[in-house]
């Protein structure tokens, strides 16, 4: 075993285009949230109880490209500190990770679920989702991810990564896709209902039809669209991660993965923080009336 194989770097134009990427990530993720969430406490329309989850989901985003990129440069691309030397820092690093992974998995679940509840049940929606509730699932959710992390202070990360996995990615996974599978389906139940029959008993049905579900399948594609980017941005981590635990372990391969192909993983994860308030302004009418609005004034 050598030294150079223990102290695996990236080499300078490398670090500075994967700088250039979080910088980029951050400033875009700070300003579109920023925006998203002075828009919604600024308009009292918007603040309603699927906002709401999107408003925790940006604050989320918000702190990913305030905090979490800065630091993210600093450590990756500056001190790119060794696997091996730095395990404080490491630990601190790997906290932070898993803290945001869950922030931001967790208030996707909520939003699924939401929507979910908004389609399956529309009658009942406001008797399930009352404004109490709501906050309640945001601060379990919060609660939640700023407790999840604390097992890294006294245990290796790798030693609790299928417990995080399952936690941070595969469960919230699996209820998103569980509640779009149902949200789909009856969606298109609906829109039967509504276009059934001659032209004019559908266009008689749309207009009888209650508004509430109408922006519910508009809201079905805006939160669709977040679903997807999260998962084509959080995906390679999670394949890497299996792939390393089940491959042989190698010094210098871990060593290599962990300051060479580990950040650029970490830099398209955190990106989809950058892409989910763009997402809301082009396919939310609302917000993008609210901001027209708000710059008129």
């Amino acid at each position: 075993m050598t030294v150079g194989c223990l102290n695996e770097q990236r080499s300078k134009e490398a670090s500075i285009v994967l700088s250039l990427c979080f910088s980029s990530s951050g400033l875009a993720g700070v300003t579109g949230n920023a925006v998203v969430l002075w828009l919604f406490f600024r308009n009292e329309s918007l603040r309603t109880i699927s906002n709401r989850f999107l408003a925790s989901l940006s604050v989320a985003d918000f702190l990913v490209g305030l905090v979490i990129d800065p630091i993210w440069i600093t450590f990756r691309c500056l001190i790119q500190p060794s696997n091996v030397t730095q395990a404080a820092l490491n630990k601190f690093m790997d906290m932070l990770w898993i803290h945001t992974t869950a922030a931001t998995t967790l208030n996707l679940c909520c939003v699924s679920v939401d929507r979910f509840i908004a389609i399956r049940f529309p009658f009942r929606y406001q008797d399930i989702l009352t404004k109490k509730t709501c906050h309640s699932l945001i601060a379990v959710v919060w609660f939640t991810s700023l407790l999840l992390p604390c097992p890294v202070i006294f245990v290796n990360a790798e030693n609790l990564w299928l417990f995080v996995s399952l936690v941070t990615f595969c469960i919230p996974t699996t209820v998103m896709a569980v509640c779009y599978f149902w949200i789909f389906k009856a969606a298109s139940n609906q829109a039967r209902r509504m276009t059934g029959g001659n032209k004019h008993r559908a266009d008689e049905r749309r207009s009888t039809f209650p508004s509430r579900i109408i922006q519910n399948f508009k809201a079905i594609k805006t939160i669709g669209f977040v679903l997807c980017v999260f998962v084509v941005s959080w995906m390679p981590c999670l394949v890497l991660s299996i792939v390393h635990e089940f491959s042989a372990s190698n010094p210098c391969t871990d060593e290599k993965l962990y300051n060479v192909a580990w950040p650029w993983i970490e830099a398209v994860a955190l990106s989809s923080s950058a892409i989910n308030p763009w997402v809301y302004f082009f396919r939310n009418g609302e917000f993008r009336q609210a901001l027209h609005r708000s710059i008129r004034r």
